[in-house]
């Protein structure tokens, strides 16, 4: 028991917990834009909770991004439109697919069970949060290991042509080695690249 309290209390301390508190947190956010969006969409301006649902989730989407590169897992700088932007847009996409068919299916039975229109809104709202519910963890983990996690960072515009570069000095002069991924190439300042 000890063992597992340690275990615990380690990994409280650890920048992965202050990343997961942070990211439902953000979950939070969305999950309150989402649902109050959804609350005014559906059925007063558009009458389908699968619309309704496809416009809510893509304008929540946007402060989730925001605030999950940023805050979350602290990434600075432009966003990069492969590695970052489009691979998000791609999981919220899914995540979209999934809940829509989960309301689809919800308001379709519910209305086999009830005539009533607070119980048919009341069962699209539990189905939509519970189709974003199944897909969370999954979210997280492949945010953290592929988006905007510790191993995740991509050099600049910057320094877009060269990876790394060392200067040392010699008795003839000063030596730059520009590494472009696969050698080395010594120069010395004032030649010609060759």
């Amino acid at each position: 028991m000890s063992a597992l309290v340690g275990r615990y209390r380690a990994f409280r301390g650890s920048p992965h917990f202050v990343r997961i508190w942070k990211f439902a947190a953000v979950s939070v956010v969305s999950t309150v834009v989402s649902q109050s969006l959804l609350f005014a969409f559906y059925p007063h301006i558009v009458g389908s909770a699968m619309g309704s649902n496809v416009i809510a989730t893509s304008i929540s989407t946007i402060p989730a991004y925001y605030l999950n590169r940023r805050w979350t897992w602290g990434k600075r700088g432009r966003s990069h439109l492969w590695k970052e932007v489009v691979p998000f847009w791609v999981l919220a996409f899914v995540g979209l697919v999934l809940s829509t068919l989960i309301v689809g299916l919800a308001a379709t039975n519910a209305d086999r069970i009830s005539s009533s229109a607070e119980f048919r809104n009341v069962i699209v709202h539990l189905a939509n949060l519970f189709a974003y519910g199944l897909i969370w963890v999954a979210r997280y983990a492949i945010l953290n290991r592929f988006l905007f996690g510790p191993g995740t960072q991509h050099p600049g515009p910057a320094v877009a042509g060269a990876t790394a570069g060392v200067a040392t000095a010699g008795a003839s002069g000063v030596t730059v080695a520009v590494t472009t991924g696969a050698s080395a190439v010594p120069r010395t300042p004032g030649s010609a690249p060759g």
